[in-house]
């Protein structure tokens, strides 16, 4: 994720899960001062951890749900 000039679009609503199309939060993890994104679903093991800052957080997130949604298809 060093690409600073990748754009982000408009993601700030409608975070997804790659895996399970679920909402996914992106929070600041306490314990290392950094951010991840988890999935909603108790069900739902998809996690992205260790990014510095909300936007590396969610650019992940939307690169992690664009590249599952071509595996296979």
């Amino acid at each position: 994720m060093d690409r600073p000039s990748l754009d982000a679009g408009d993601i700030r609503w409608g975070w997804t899960c790659p895996r399970c199309e679920t909402d996914a939060s992106v929070t600041r993890d306490p314990n290392s001062a950094t951010f991840r994104w988890e999935c909603d679903d108790e069900d739902c093991a998809a996690v992205g951890f260790g990014f510095t800052s909300r936007r590396r957080a969610r650019l992940a997130l939307k690169e992690y749900h664009d590249r599952y949604q071509n595996i296979y298809r």
